[in-house]
């Protein structure tokens, strides 16, 4: 026998072995608890999403899922250690777009590779609003654009931090007005939002569902909401696009991620606890009103999704020059 054809032998008595001990491990899945990891802080918009999935899928899987927050480094601390769990289901991810299409392009080297994480579902997506600290004299993204080119540098505006959403959409929209406002990172989403109601800087691209309720109360300014249509929670607001400025959309997506090597049967276990969230119409208007718009698309889409949203941001990234310093 040929090293060629020992090596063949070989490999095809491991996939013999594994392949019924994969299939034992998929046919009893769940039997215990799941740890849903969230590489955010707990009170924003992911950890808020993340909450209500696992509640839910809980319930469908009939195992207790819980929600492990391992917050820092653009939500890469939590996919390094769901890259190096067992692919055996009981350690999944709720990651955004910040980690899996934005942080590639600025933490170099990763601590884990481009394949470390397989495809479940894309569970849902949030469009970002353009608020302004109420004493800011503008009304509408116009106004915002002017001020901004009367004296370039000197508007500010907060983020989630570097390498955030927030912080691509407003370098997208300083590259498609070209407009020069100042950079100021916070530690999430949170902060970022009380930094404009407070007046501690200009404007930011915030989440809509921590925005919604300072908005209400007079203490911040509604400009423009992110995404390709107005959002039902604010449809007063035009969309950035809409306001004057064409080829904008952002948003923040929420996605569901397990180990690489997890079984296909255990995948399709999962997207499906993820897909009857469809059906649960009082849990959808809950997150709808919270700027959370449910989506449940499967691995296929999920994938594809997550590769233009690399290659687009990857794109703005190189030709701003953006850096996490």
């Amino acid at each position: 026998m040929t090293l060629k054809q020992a090596l063949a032998a070989g490999l095809a008595a491991i996939a013999v072995g594994t392949a019924p001990a994969a299939f034992a491990q998929a046919s009893t899945y769940p039997n215990q608890t799941i740890k849903l990891l969230v590489g955010w802080t707990a009170g924003g918009a992911t950890d808020l999403l993340a909450r209500h999935l696992a509640a839910h899928m809980a319930k469908q899987l009939e195992q207790p899922v819980v929600v492990d927050n391992r917050a820092g480094a653009v939500g890469t601390i939590a996919q390094s250690e769901a890259s190096r769990a067992r692919p055996d289901g009981y350690t999944i991810i709720l990651a955004t777009n910040s980690t899996y299409a934005i942080a590639p392009h600025l933490i170099k080297p990763l601590p884990y590779g481009p394949d470390a994480l397989a495809p479940v579902a894309l569970v849902g997506t949030s469009p970002l609003i353009l608020t302004v600290r109420p004493t800011l004299n503008a009304q509408g993204v116009k106004d915002v654009i002017e001020l901004a080119r009367q004296q370039p540098g000197r508007l500010n505006y907060s983020s989630g931090g570097n390498g955030s959403t927030s912080h691509l959409a407003s370098e997208l929209f300083k590259d498609l007005t070209r407009t020069s406002i100042t950079h100021i990172p916070y530690k999430g989403g949170g902060p970022a939002t009380l930094a404009v109601a407070s007046g501690e800087v200009d404007l930011g691209f915030v989440d809509i569902g921590v925005a919604v309720p300072l908005i209400r109360a007079g203490r911040l300014k509604a400009v423009a909401v992110s995404g390709s249509t107005r959002s039902p929670v604010l449809p007063q607001v035009p969309t950035v696009e809409e306001a004057g400025v064409p080829r904008f959309e952002s948003a923040t997506k929420f996605a569901l991620f397990a180990p690489a090597g997890t079984p296909a049967a255990i995948i399709d276990r999962l997207y499906e606890a993820v897909r009857s969230v469809q059906k649960n119409d009082e849990l959808k208007d809950r997150l709808r009103q919270q700027g959370i718009e449910l989506v449940a698309a499967g691995p296929a889409e999920l994938r594809k999704d997550a590769a233009e949203d690399l290659a687009r941001w990857g794109r703005l990234i190189r030709e701003r020059k953006l850096s996490l310093d």
